[in-house]
């Protein structure tokens, strides 16, 4: 019984000095997705197209643990997953007409080098890679393999939990099926689909 009353212990101190180099930041802003151009095979005709994505709003949270801290620098392991909803896809040769809407998730586990982490501003880079997928509202989807890299500024407050971060992302995918018609040519495969993704809001430090 006291080896055991002294593992929780020992565990609850572990728990506790984990907790106290964790943060969780909540981010929203907008999306800017690249262009795909591809060749369609549709039961008339074979149409050479450009799709275009809408910018749209996105939500992202963020899991860090801090696995080294040198003062001058951090490292964190990070998972960022983010989410974009209801980007209407159109085509340029019909700019007018929303062929569908798209919906897509990001989960990139990967690293954060902090700069300066003790300062009231501190400048990071992000890096990981992991998983993306695309949803159409017709039923359609899409898993990806997906790099992430990307940047920002965390800003301290009066307030030791709370502090607010701005930051840029860049989710790289191949490209995904947006549904129209069959792909005979294009870039399907490779990581060539940038989805940008620019905002700022809040980080909880635990």
């Amino acid at each position: 019984m006291k080896r055991f009353s002294i593992l929780i212990a020992l565990l609850c101190a572990s728990t506790l000095s984990f907790a106290q180099k964790a943060d969780v930041a909540f981010v929203v802003g907008g999306s800017f997705v690249s262009d795909t151009k591809e060749t369609f095979l549709t039961p008339s005709t074979t149409l050479f197209d450009t799709v275009k994505t809408d910018h749209h709003l996105f939500l992202e949270g963020a899991l860090g643990m801090r696995l080294l801290n040198a003062h001058v620098a951090s490292l964190s392991l990070e998972v960022p997953v983010a989410g974009i909803t209801s980007q209407k896809i159109t085509l340029a040769s019909t700019p007018g007409t929303v062929v569908d809407n798209l919906s897509t998730v990001f989960i990139t586990p990967g690293f954060r080098l902090k700069l300066l982490p003790i300062s009231p501003i501190s400048p990071w880079v992000s890096v990981g890679g992991g998983w993306a997928r695309y949803s159409l509202d017709s039923g359609l989807k899409t898993n990806k393999g997906a790099i992430q890299y990307g940047g920002g500024l965390d800003f301290k407050t009066g307030l030791p939990l709370l502090g607010f971060r701005a930051e840029v992302r860049d989710f790289v995918t191949g490209d995904p099926n947006f549904g129209v018609g069959s792909v005979i040519a294009g870039n399907t495969s490779g990581l060539h689909h940038h989805n940008i993704l620019v905002g700022g809001g809040i980080v909880l430090r635990f």
